[in-house]
């Protein structure tokens, strides 16, 4: 007990913090809105749990799941997944089975989301707490949307990736595999299989062989992925982060009254404008810390690469929907870690003193640089935290503002996508000097 407590008690008020949110949100049904999130009190919780089960028992039932209506969802919704999805039918699940599927889910990824972030003190509790119960991650909940069941076998890959066991890497590649067939966005994820430690070449192998796996996926069921594809929604609101999202801000504002449609542009550009110089001021000064920033192998690094590229590549390709965020989760972890690191200052002042003769005040400038960059690491993470959950947390006031005063809502827009642009293009950084210093083999700058 006495060494159980102290290593999770901060984890489990955590996972107890979000939960106590999520039930205070469901008892109090009219809280959805303060927080942004569009909560349909005719409906059921779990919608999107809903329209997976009900394309299963569509099939079950002799009916074409991927062909509208479904007479067994609330809406009439067609699949939009992959096939195996549909597995629910055959296993005899029906719609009502939400019931006690929607809440298990939402338990076992805000457990799994807790352990994953693990803050070891209070105020790392509250800033993960800030991410966890952020609206993007509550309306995952509320709908029960699968992103949580790819979260759950991602963050199962990267710990079992870390661990010594003979079987750690191939059961880690198999979760992965699995959540690439399941919603093809975490083929990108791929590289984390190179986190396990050991040879290089054995790394590139375990993802190589992997890819493999996912291709013949995709292939022995392309007929269904493209019919899938047919039905796929776009997410070409404000409500939604990606590269289209921010071509789409130059005709957002076409929406808006012609009254109030040029101060609703000036005001949308000289807030992302503000926001993304400010931003590539603070981190383009910063950057030899973000290329340091992740280890090179073990179950943080896994997950930030995962999280990261996942979300990266849904960035690029348009298809980052709110509750995405969840993927973000991940490399939050590395984050909190970095941002409350133990402060280096004092060893770089005592290292940069001069008092040693030449090989030892060598190697005391060596450590002077190596706490330096600590020191940034950690600032850079701290910054990367708000970043986050600046941006989630602005949804409230996109909600609130609808409609109007528009100028206002088009500045919330303009500084969100700057924030997430941001954000994006720092785990890019991150991930591009990982990828570098675990295949080429260059230095390592900070430990995990």
């Amino acid at each position: 007990m006495s060494a159980f407590w102290p290593r999770f008690r901060w984890p489990l008020a955590l996972a107890s913090g979000a939960l106590l949110v999520l039930l205070t949100l469901v008892a109090h049904g009219g809280g959805w809105a303060w927080v942004g999130v569009e909560h349909f009190a005719d409906k059921p919780y779990f919608l999107d749990l809903v329209a997976v089960l009900a394309a299963g028992q569509a099939q079950a039932a002799g009916l074409d799941p991927y062909l509208p209506p479904n007479p067994f969802d609330s809406f009439g919704r067609p699949h939009v997944y992959g096939p195996w999805w549909l597995a629910g039918g055959p296993l005899g699940l029906m719609v009502v089975d939400a019931r006690w599927r929607g809440p298990l889910l939402a338990r076992a990824f805000v457990a799994t989301a807790a352990a994953v972030l693990a803050p070891r003190r209070p105020a790392a509790a509250l800033v993960a707490l800030a991410l966890l119960a952020s609206p993007p991650v509550l309306l995952g909940l509320e709908r029960g949307n699968n992103d949580l069941i790819i979260f759950l076998l991602l963050a199962a890959a990267g710990a079992l990736l870390a661990r010594r066991e003979m079987l750690g890497g191939p059961m880690g590649a198999v979760l992965l595999w699995l959540a690439a067939g399941l919603k093809i966005y975490p083929v990108a994820a791929l590289p984390m299989l190179a986190a396990r430690a050991g040879p290089r070449g054995r790394a590139l192998a375990r993802v190589a062989a992997a890819g493999a796996g996912c291709a013949a996926v995709f292939f022995l069921w392309r007929a269904d992925f493209a019919r899938a594809a047919r039905h796929q929604p776009e997410p070409d609101t404000i409500f939604a982060y990606g590269l289209g999202v921010v071509r789409g801000m130059a005709e957002w504002p076409e929406r808006v009254p012609a009254v109030a449609r040029a101060a609703a542009v000036a005001a949308q550009w000289v807030a992302f404008g503000a926001v993304l110089a400010g931003a590539v001021w603070f981190f383009g000064r910063r950057a030899r810390a973000l290329w340091a920033l992740v280890p090179a192998t073990g179950a943080t690094a896994a997950w930030f690469v995962a999280g990261g590229a996942a979300w990266c590549a849904c960035w690029l390709a348009n298809t980052n929907y709110p509750y995405r965020a969840v993927l973000l989760l991940l490399p939050a972890r590395l984050w909190l870690e970095r941002a409350l690191a133990a402060d280096s200052g004092h060893a770089a002042h005592s290292a940069s003193s001069g008092q040693a003769e030449n090989g030892a005040g060598n190697e005391e400038k060596g450590n002077a640089a190596t706490g330096e960059l600590r020191d940034a690491a950690r600032t850079v993470s701290r910054r990367l935290l708000l970043a986050a959950a600046a941006a989630f947390w602005l949804t409230p006031a996109k909600a609130a503002l609808l409609g109007g005063p528009y100028a206002a809502l088009a500045a919330v827009v303009g500084a969100e996508q700057a924030l997430v642009l941001a954000l994006t293009a720092a785990l890019a950084v991150s991930l591009a000097g990982w990828g570098w210093r675990r295949w080429a083999g260059g230095q390592v700058f900070l430990s995990e």
